[in-house]
């Protein structure tokens, strides 16, 4: 018997983070500063690196499995749900607002993960919009 049959079905990641949400863990993004020398001086870009995840006990191995799977779109969800860096409680505050657009949100959201804002963006507006409701 292979392995993939033992492990069972993964969980999608808006599943994954109903789940964590209704067990009581909390999702909170980890920021990293990297900083590039420039002729006019330092730049500073912070960005989301890891997910932290908190809760009262290990999370079950079908649930461990399912946020390796979609450890990309929690970190997405983490970010808005507990923005770590001013600007992005602004958008988030925007969105909620109706002011801003979910693709505007995710393109942001892509940047701050250090993905292309364009292609990967698109991806990640389900999630944060189930992180938002």
């Amino acid at each position: 018997m292979e392995t993939a049959a033992l492990a069972g079905p993964t969980l999608s990641a808006s599943e994954t983070l109903s789940e964590m949400r209704r067990r009581g863990y909390s999702l909170s993004p980890v920021t990293r500063v990297e900083v590039t020398s420039h002729k006019v001086g330092p730049q500073a870009i912070t960005y989301a690196d890891k997910l932290s995840v908190k809760g009262s006990e290990a999370p079950p191995d079908d649930l461990r499995r399912a946020m390796k799977t979609h450890k990309t779109e929690l970190l997405a969800a983490a970010c808005v749900m507990d923005p770590p860096v001013g600007w992005l409680v602004v958008l988030v505050r925007r969105y909620l607002e109706g002011s801003a657009s979910p693709a505007m949100l995710a393109a942001n959201v892509a940047g701050f993960l250090g993905l292309h804002p364009g292609h990967e963006g698109p991806g990640l507006e389900p999630i944060i919009e189930e992180a938002l409701r």
